[in-house]
């Protein structure tokens, strides 16, 4: 046969399989289209694609099938049979939505493959919808708020910036009341507020994460709001910092404590930005919120850039780590001046002691992280900030408008300083602190609600999703709970609690607590760096064999270069220890000789810190000024200027 018969041949065999739906795929080789479908419960599934066979005699439909079906017919039963496999792992009922699901590609087996993801998807889906829906019905969590008291209670919300009174008007209301709470962001605070209340003859037990010092005859309690009892009913309640309302990571607590407190008048006291979240709040509970609005009592004015040599008695110093508060108060040091230091790693102790080495004039100039612009009570003249900078956990940011204003309002303690000044150490810091302190722009009304799963959630959960791993309840939470749009309450940020929980659960021994237990251990106040969390899963391994834990590495001499840290590291054990022991006292039987040692620790730490703190005159004619500190790059954290807004 010539070429031209050939070609005029192909021509004709291709018109003729076109007319089929068929494909010629080279000399010898033509692709047939086929379909095959199957019934799978409600559902009907269809397979379209082509498959590869010899050329067959003649261009007939029947002859086509014939090539096809050994090659197709042991496939689509595998199908088969992995779909019904896949739908009973699955589902736990079985599938009863109808449904028709065409899958079809140029490759009839390409198509296969695709039927079976499509549809192990669907039935993912299915499950999932169905868990969801349960979840919905059986946890209650879009009634959460309901779920608490249903008690008559009036709002208001004393709002006011730093150095407003507002604290101290709530403060006299509660004091004035046959009985009440103050809720308070920190232990020291909580601390500071009960001795005050004392002091003017009001008899106030403090109740901690750590601590419970009950005064028999007290009516009245000081409290950090993660340990507010819903379940005593007082007169008058004070929320301190309500603002936090909007904190991702610790705005449940706020939330659990204004929804939940039993108390005829609660009292929130907060910045201008925290009051659209507490009206919010109060809408959700149907209890009307009043606003009481406080002036501050002195002025607060931003000040030209300075250099740490041009730090005078009564500023304070503010950076955003450990290691930035330590070097800028060795600096300081070198100049010639005494320095107090306050960071988040020291106990409350120690803060306190530091908090007094400064109001007591002992050191000039206080060096701390923002922990200072929660309610501590200090005589700020200027703050000074080192940078406007912070890490989040996640990425460096700029500091938002309500951080700074919630920091600079410290400056200029009413009854001390006739006015109080904020600046920086970096001219294009102060345009910022200016315009966060001059321009108010108010909150996003439709920001969320933050709630915090309780364990008689995880443990109801548990049930339906049939797993006991805490990290996996919590992680549900976090990503399927609560995510629609027309949501306002949102399940805060979890992942801090979900890393300590999945450190945990990798020991079997640890698995064998009851889940409350375990999801206890995992809300423990442990950082996820370092040994800490050894140490915590070794004594939760403990007492998984009813071993008492006596925190025998905390008791041992620990060694390390840098001692002030060391001792830092055993303070914060000794502090999770006590925490535990509050909720576990049978267990965690060595409190008392572990109080004892977390009081050596701190005074240790008291003693470096004011070590450090104190110039010693024979170093001043060896050590460079401040300025020239700073010209070669040994200052405080530098101020990265590219992410500064213009």
């Amino acid at each position: 046969m010539n070429e031209s018969s050939e070609a005029s041949e192909r021509a004709r065999k291709k018109k003729l399989a076109a007319q089929l739906g068929w494909k010629l795929a080279g000399h010898d080789s033509v692709e047939v289209r086929t379909e095959r479908s199957l019934i799978l419960g409600a559902r009907t599934i269809i397979v379209r694609g082509r498959v590869n066979v010899p050329t067959p005699a003649e261009f007939v439909q029947e002859l086509g099938e014939a090539l096809v079906a050994p090659l197709v017919e042991p496939a689509f039963a595998k199908l088969r049979h992995t779909l019904e496999r896949a739908a009973n792992k699955i589902l736990r009922t079985p599938d009863d939505v109808a449904g028709k699901h065409v899958f079809e590609q140029a490759s009839f087996f390409s198509a296969l493959e695709n039927a079976q993801r499509g549809m192990i998807r669907i039935f993912e889906e299915l499950e999932n919808r169905r868990i969801d829906e349960q979840v919905e019905a059986d946890l209650g969590l879009r009634f959460y708020l309901e779920n608490f008291t249903s008690q008559q209670r009036s709002f208001q919300y004393f709002v006011g910036p730093t150095n407003s009174g507002k604290t101290y008007a709530a403060l006299e209301e509660l004091r004035a009341a046959e009985s009440g709470i103050y809720l308070a962001p920190l232990r020291l605070l909580a601390l500071e507020v009960a001795e005050r209340l004392k002091e003017l003859g009001v008899p106030t037990s403090l109740i901690t994460g750590e601590e419970r010092l009950i005064d028999p005859h007290a009516r009245h309690v000081s409290s950090t709001v993660e340990m507010v009892d819903t379940s005593r009913e007082v007169e008058v309640a004070v929320i301190d910092e309500a603002q936090m309302l909007e904190d991702e990571q610790r705005g449940w607590a706020w939330t659990l404590a204004m929804a939940g407190v039993r108390a005829n008048k609660v009292i929130l006291c907060g910045s201008e930005d925290g009051f659209f979240a507490a009206q919010r709040l109060a809408e959700r509970l149907n209890v009307k919120i009043e606003m009481r609005r406080f002036e501050r009592k002195n002025p607060l004015t931003v000040v030209d850039a300075i250099t740490l040599e041009n730090l005078r008695s009564g500023d304070a110093v503010v950076a955003f780590s450990r290691s930035a508060v330590i070097e800028l108060q060795q600096q300081i040091r070198r100049s010639g001046r005494s320095t107090a230091a306050i960071y988040g790693s020291l106990s409350p102790a120690v803060r306190r002691r530091e908090a007094e080495r400064f109001r007591s004039g002992e050191a000039t100039i206080l060096v701390a992280t923002d922990a200072i612009g929660l309610g501590l009570n200090l005589p700020i003249r200027r703050m000074v900030f080192a940078t406007v900078e912070k890490f989040d956990g996640t990425l460096t940011r700029p500091l938002t408008p309500p951080e700074i204003r919630q920091i600079a309002g410290r400056a200029g303690r009413y009854g001390l300083h006739e006015a109080g000044e904020v600046t920086a150490l970096d001219p294009r810091a102060v345009r910022l602190l200016r315009r966060s302190l001059e321009q108010y722009a108010p909150a996003r009304p439709d920001l969320p609600i933050w709630i915090s799963p309780t364990d008689d959630h995880l443990q109801r959960l548990a049930e339906i999703i049939k797993t006991n791993h805490i990290s996996r309840l919590l992680h549900f939470f976090q990503t399927r709970v609560l995510h629609e749009k027309n949501s306002d309450l949102r399940i805060c940020d979890l992942s801090g609690t979900i890393e300590v929980a999945v450190a945990l659960e990798v020991s079997d021994v640890f698995m064998r607590l009851p889940l409350p237990v375990r999801s206890t251990y995992a809300r423990a106040p442990v950082p996820v760096r370092g040994l800490s969390l050894a140490v915590l899963t070794r004594w939760g391994e403990q007492h998984a064999t009813a071993q008492p834990v006596l925190g025998d590495e905390l008791l041992n001499d620990l060694r390390g270069r840098d001692r002030l840290m060391v001792f830092e590291d055993r303070s914060r054990l000794a502090t999770l220890y006590l925490w535990l022991a509050q909720r576990f006292p049978e267990i965690y039987s060595n409190a008392n000789a572990i109080m004892t040692m977390r009081e050596e620790s701190d005074e240790a730490i008291q003693s470096a810190l004011s070590r450090q703190g104190t110039n010693h005159p024979q170093e001043r004619r060896s050590v460079a000024q401040p300025n020239s500190i700073l010209r070669r790059g040994k200052g405080p954290p530098k101020f990265q200027r590219r992410r500064l807004p213009r």
